[in-house]
């Protein structure tokens, strides 16, 4: 299986009930200005993650990963990972390999061969990851502002002029 994985911010609906709101009632001209800031944010973080594969022990398959990462069009940013691109030796594809590479997995499988580094350090429940995650909480704050700042320009101001 081969799924793609999208990384996507998701807000607490019930705080947001004005704001969704607000998306159905906007124009189509602020709805196409907003999908396309926000594209831009998707963008921008695809491009931090591309180069995350290099803390990872092994660069190589973190790389052929990270070569799937693409920018999604939506009014949340968002990317997507995986899929069928980046085949492995074995016929192996990134999307298979996805999560072992960025969190480690066991260190030998039946056949005796090591296919994931070692597991990522814990934190909480999970794991911190080698890169991708890594990354994405490393440019969090600066994502999410820029993402505020994109939704405070295009529709709520426009929604308080309005309504």
């Amino acid at each position: 299986m081969s799924e793609k994985q999208t990384v996507k911010i998701v807000p607490d609906q019930r705080q947001l009930k004005g704001l969704y709101a607000a998306f159905k009632n906007m124009d189509e001209a602020s709805k196409n200005a907003l999908k396309t800031e926000v594209t831009g944010i998707s963008a921008w973080s695809a491009d931090q993650l591309r180069g995350s594969y290099v803390y990872n022990p092994f660069p190589k398959q973190a790389e052929k990963v990270i070569a799937t990462v693409r920018p999604n069009k939506d009014r949340i940013p968002n990317v997507t990972i995986g899929g069928s691109k980046g085949k492995f030796s074995g016929g192996a594809v990134s999307g298979q390999v996805l999560f072992g590479s960025e969190f480690g997995g066991p260190s030998y499988f039946p056949n005796g061969g090591r296919r994931f580094p070692f597991r990522s350090e814990p934190k909480g429940r999970g794991n911190v990851g080698y890169g991708i995650f890594k990354k994405l909480s490393e440019i969090q704050p600066q994502l999410t502002a820029r993402w505020k700042s994109a939704v405070e320009t295009h529709v709520i101001k426009k929604w308080a002029d309005n309504g």
